[in-house]
């Protein structure tokens, strides 16, 4: 990590860094007001006036001549947190909204293909090569004055990208304090998810230093650092609607770790009061103590039964508040429960399970159920569920409820009737189980117990359920064993058969396709197929026939091969595939010499390359000028320039490259011109 970086993080950490709930009221703020609909494109931050007086920017260190550069401008508006950046003057009634930001001035090395006029938002020239772009600037904010005021918040809506930890080109926040500047944060890069080159307005707080508490000489800096190394991306940075405020006095509140107790129980209270309280005055009014000044009391008893109100007054130097809860605290006598339960129903098949609800009066804690014969025998839960009963009879039940005060024993003889309730047993069958693809069965209902409904499942089959008693045309279309299950259902119950590999598909036996494979773009593969009298393929795209049992294939891109054979004697089809996977071999070559001499050799400079499906092959000189670019691989550059020969020389050349697997590179290189 850079030192500045680690400079910036240190100063969040001294002064609170970035909050995400704040007790304020704002008293300054700033939105670098607006141009009335036109647009404002260039105009220089430095000596720019808004409705709180003069902006300043002020070099810190050496600058380049291209230096980036403070605007004050509606080249990149303002919108609203959430919102992506949109630069270009944006109209919303009549008006449009301006905001500081930096971007490149003209003429800067890459300003043609970022901005030739300068000012287009925040676009910046990162450098890199050729004249240098080194930044270091503050943009300052008119005198604030503070006075009365304390434990102050800077807020501020804001995008940032530029560089990473290493080569830093980005904004970091500093504040004057009347005789000097202090760093205070380095707010963290926004998001990305609008697309490269735009930001997500994003809102950012910090504390300022104590020494802005009451002081009417402060200042607000944004410094932009810019090390011309030539890796960073836009957005630079943008911000707008710049607020300060300061503390607001306490809010009261509180809970209560019980509020319904029984006599002499004691309690203990938690202050949830906001803007940071710095005392407490609480008052229990028929509890033991009856008052408190810790900010959160403990071991408060309640020796008598009723109805109590408990009050919390806050303080800090801003102010205080009183919060009273009337009847707040409910003390009960406390006696033990009296129990008492009902169960879903009393009379009911075998194998049936059952739900149990308490209910018991007088504040049970705890239950103790008996089930004589059931599955689970017992059990703690207030309201068991899924008690079941294999075997008929009649049957108790049981239940102690307790609390802290005593217990309460309720047994209901005989409560539950369980009668025998007989299954239905699933069976079926088929008048034949081997058939050919594409050809359909019947089944039929051999389930006993009188069964009153059926749900048949025939995976791989069309349909694949049925609710008759006895489907019929249940189509298999593709070879092979299948499973086929039935639940049968009466008045009692379900039962369930699956018979396993029950239905065997298997149209043509000795039926087999080559296998699957991977080659490069532009190679063949023979297709094999057997076990049958004839054969059809598709797709036919790639292929040199569509029929016989060997066809040599050559596809594009990675395919699918289907083929259809058929056995005249049974007149069953099997179908098979085979997947081809197409491999691409990506690569492209520029020459780093060629001598355009009209002598019939290296005439031309080609991008050329395997698998390329767009390209842009841009040629630029020694100043940065582009004297050739195209985008079709198959016209090259003759080492002319507005029709003219150019001297010999050294040329760099930016390549993008687009293959046909969607991959794509950016490169650049150095190529010589010789006659």
């Amino acid at each position: 990590m850079s030192p500045i970086k680690t400079l910036l993080l240190a100063g969040l950490l001294i002064f609170g860094g970035p909050s995400t709930e704040i007790n304020a009221q704002g008293f300054w703020s700033e939105d670098f007001g607006s141009t009335g609909g036109t647009c404002d494109q260039g105009n220089p931050a430095n000596s720019t006036v808004t409705s709180n007086g003069v902006w300043i920017v002020t070099p810190q260190g050496a600058q380049d001549i291209f230096a980036n550069e403070w605007y004050i401008s509606a080249t990149e508006p303002g919108l609203n947190p959430g919102d992506c950046s949109a630069p270009g003057c944006q109209t919303n009634a009549g008006s449009t909204n301006r905001t500081l930001h930096v971007g490149n001035v003209p003429g800067s090395p890459n300003a043609t293909t970022l901005c030739s006029t300068g000012d287009c938002g925040a676009v910046y020239d990162p450098g890199g090569f050729q004249i240098e772009v080194l930044t270091d600037k503050r943009a300052e904010s008119p005198v604030i004055d503070c006075s009365g005021q304390s434990g102050i918040f800077l807020t501020f809506d804001y995008f940032e990208y530029g560089d990473d930890f290493i080569n830093i080109d980005n904004t970091s926040i500093e504040f004057w304090d009347g005789v000097s500047w202090i760093l205070i944060a380095d707010p963290p890069r926004t998001s990305q998810a609008c697309g490269a080159g735009f930001g997500v307005w994003t809102t950012f707080t910090v504390a300022l230093p104590s020494a802005a508490d009451n002081n009417p000489n402060v200042k607000i800096g944004f410094r932009w650092r810019n090390d011309n190394g030539g890796t960073g991306t836009s957005p630079s940075f943008a911000v707008d609607n710049v607020r300060l405020s300061g503390a607001l006095p306490p809010t009261a509140s509180f809970s209560a770790s019980d509020t319904v107790l029984c006599v002499d129980d004691c309690i203990s209270f938690t202050d949830q009061s906001t803007s940071n309280p710095s005392s407490f005055s609480w008052s229990f009014i028929g509890a033991n103590p009856s008052t408190s000044t810790d900010q959160n009391p403990s071991n408060i008893c309640f020796p008598a039964a009723g109805t109590y109100s408990v009050q919390l007054i806050v303080s800090n130097i801003n102010g205080s508040d009183t919060l009273t809860k009337v009847d707040y605290i409910t003390v009960n006598p406390c006696n033990p429960p009296t129990a008492a339960f009902i169960a879903d129903t009393t009379v009911f098949c075998e194998r049936t399970c059952m739900n149990f609800t308490d209910l018991s009066t007088g504040g049970a804690t705890s239950w103790e159920w008996i089930f004589p014969g059931g599955t689970p025998s017992s059990s703690t839960n207030p309201n068991p569920l899924g008690i079941c009963y294999f075997t008929p009879g009649s049957y108790d039940v049981t239940l102690i409820a307790g609390n802290s005060f005593g217990y309460d024993t309720l047994t209901i003889p005989n409560y539950l009737t369980i009668d025998t309730c007989p299954l239905p047993v699933a069976d079926f069958n088929t008048f034949t189980q081997n058939i050919c693809s594409n050809r359909c069965v019947n089944f039929f209902d051999l389930s006993t117990e009188n069964p009153i409904a059926w749900s048949w499942y025939f995976p791989g089959a069309s349909p694949d359920t049925s609710s008759l008693q006895n489907p019929t045309n249940i189509c298999y279309a593709v070879d092979g064993f299948y499973d086929v299950r039935l639940i049968a259902t009466n008045q009692n119950g379900s039962d369930t058969i699956i018979k396993y590999s029950y239905i065997n598909v298997e149209s043509v036996p000795g039926a087999y396709v080559s296998p699957d494979t991977s080659m490069f773009f532009g190679s063949s593969y023979q297709l094999n197929a057997g076990g049958g009298s004839s054969y059809s393929w598709a797709p036919s795209a790639g292929l040199d026939t569509t029929g016989g049992f060997s066809p040599i294939a050559t596809p594009s891109t990675s395919t699918i091969y289907t083929v259809a054979i058929v056995d005249s004697s049974t007149g069953c089809i099997a179908i098979r595939q085979v997947g081809i996977t197409i491999l691409h071999n990506n690569k492209f070559f520029v020459p780093n010499t060629f001598s355009p001499n009209d002598d019939g050799y290296n005439d031309v400079l080609y991008l050329r390359g395997n698998n390329l499906y767009g390209i842009r092959f841009s040629i630029f000189d020694r100043w940065g000028e582009k004297v050739f670019e195209t985008t079709d691989a198959s016209i090259g550059w003759d080492g002319r320039y507005k029709g003219k020969d150019l001297d010999p020389a050294v040329f760099m050349y930016v390549i993008t490259v687009n293959y046909n697997d969607k991959k794509t590179i950016t490169e650049s290189g150095n190529v010589t011109l010789v006659r």
